[in-house]
């Protein structure tokens, strides 16, 4: 899921194991030109083969990718991406020129409905967030999700129940970006009924990052049978935590703030939602977990 600390997860793999990221190659805004829509799915909204030609061409690392410029990027910001890339192209070219890495891990929140095709062959670490804390970095960053209404059809072709799809639509008193949060929270919830007691998908939880994250930390490293020391653990911990300032939340708009204390990871969303705000994504989660009506 995206917000739910994907950059931090491959980050700590590779400072510990022969792995480069590749970060979100898969994203249509910055990503491989190959791709032209978000959130892929084998066999329903493209063609399996046409899937793995794709990811083929990562592992190859022969992949072109987009510039990624956007309306609002700075003029600097826009002449790094015409030099040096983008976050996802720069990372391509680290793997392929500089890091001469055993391995990739791929960091992409957008091939999170791909999961259960991609474990038939690869090991997927699927990192989850509440609700609530997801709706508060959705509205933090401005975060709506178009992609809702073509992926209820991707669903239904693929069999989910998907009757209460429409629960979840546009709210007058609610924020469009907390809406779309939890339109892919419920989204998420009905696929992950597919993908559960899967010996290649690992389910990593942002919040137990967050308040214990040596413990975290190793139980992924145990499932990844990566070598560690409590010492390397500590080390891990405290470099992703940001616990050396006072920050109890990131900035608005910045998606990577490392300056703040992610203790507070799942807090911050109280200063950032209003109370409908709250009251409402508690409603819906009850409703999306319990598989009810409102």
């Amino acid at each position: 899921m995206p917000r739910t600390a994907t950059t931090i997860v491959g980050q700590l793999i590779s400072d510990k194991a022969p792995y480069s990221v590749l970060y979100e190659p898969f994203n249509t805004s910055q990503g491989l030109k190959s791709v032209d829509i978000n959130y892929l799915i084998p066999g329903f909204n493209i063609m399996e083969n046409d899937f793995d030609k794709i990811l083929t061409s990562l592992f190859d690392l022969s992949g072109s990718f987009k510039l990624g410029v956007k309306r609002d990027d700075s003029l600097s910001k826009r002449l790094i991406k015409y030099i040096l890339g983008n976050e996802s192209s720069i990372s391509f070219k680290k793997a392929k020129y500089l890091n001469l890495k055993k391995g990739l891990i791929i960091k992409d929140p957008f091939l999170v409905f791909a999961s259960k095709y991609l474990s038939q062959n690869h090991k997927v670490i699927m990192c989850e967030r509440p609700l609530l804390p997801l709706a508060g970095s959705f509205k933090r960053m401005s975060w709506s999700f178009s992609e809702y209404n073509r992926l209820l059809k991707d669903f239904d072709r693929m069999g989910l129940d998907i009757k209460n799809s429409n629960q979840f639509n546009e709210n007058n008193s609610i924020s469009p970006f907390v809406v779309g949060a939890i339109q892919f929270f419920y989204l998420y919830t009905l696929f992950k009924q597919k993908i559960l007691n899967n010996d290649n998908i690992y389910f990593f939880n942002q919040h137990d990052l967050s308040i214990n994250p040596n413990n975290s930390i190793t139980s992924l490293f145990d499932w990844l049978n990566i070598d560690y020391s409590k010492k390397d653990i500590n080390k891990i911990a405290i470099s992703i935590s940001g616990s050396s300032t006072k920050n109890k939340s990131p900035k608005q708009g910045v998606q990577h703030d490392k300056l703040y204390d992610k203790e507070y990871a799942n807090d911050y969303f109280q200063s950032i939602l209003t109370k409908d705000e709250i009251k409402y994504v508690k409603e819906c989660e009850i409703i999306i977990c319990s598989g009810g009506e409102i």
